[in-house]
């Protein structure tokens, strides 16, 4: 769910309040002011509205991390140890990943092309190296 579908359901939300609280002023014989309800209106449609947003973003983290959790599961220990590095270092130059894991150049290599073949990195050429980059779907 996206903000624009949030905004939506809260201004339909208000437009539902807006006519119960109509119904309710023509209904109440004298006994409800019109601003009680028009306050009553914007209070509970702010509260809605905010319950919404927290939601949203709640959602949204507990997605991504749920998502990221599973799509280690999926991955060798090896492909795991390379890509919590990136994770950390948001971005990396292989030769300097080769030396902080202490791994082959041809060993790297190999879990490096198969992460990029799972859509878990970006690599891109640097001089004799390549600049390593974790992918919007992972680094969320």
């Amino acid at each position: 769910m996206s903000i624009l579908e949030i905004t939506v359901v809260v201004l339909l939300l208000l437009l539902a309040e807006v006519c119960f609280a109509c119904l309710l002023y023509m209904i109440s014989p004298g006994g409800m002011m019109l601003e009680t309800i028009l306050v009553g209106t914007v209070v509970m449609v702010g509260v809605a509205g905010g319950l919404s947003i927290v939601l949203y973003y709640l959602f949204k983290k507990y997605a991504h991390e749920r998502t990221l959790r599973v799509a280690m599961l999926t991955l060798s220990p090896d492909e795991q140890r390379v890509l919590k590095e990136i994770l950390v270092r948001k971005e990396v130059r292989q030769d300097d990943l080769r030396r902080i894991l202490d791994m082959s150049k041809s060993k790297l290599s190999a879990i490096v092309n198969s992460l990029e073949r799972k859509g878990a990195i970006h690599k891109l050429r640097y001089q004799k190296t390549n600049i390593l980059r974790v992918t919007k779907e992972f680094s969320g």
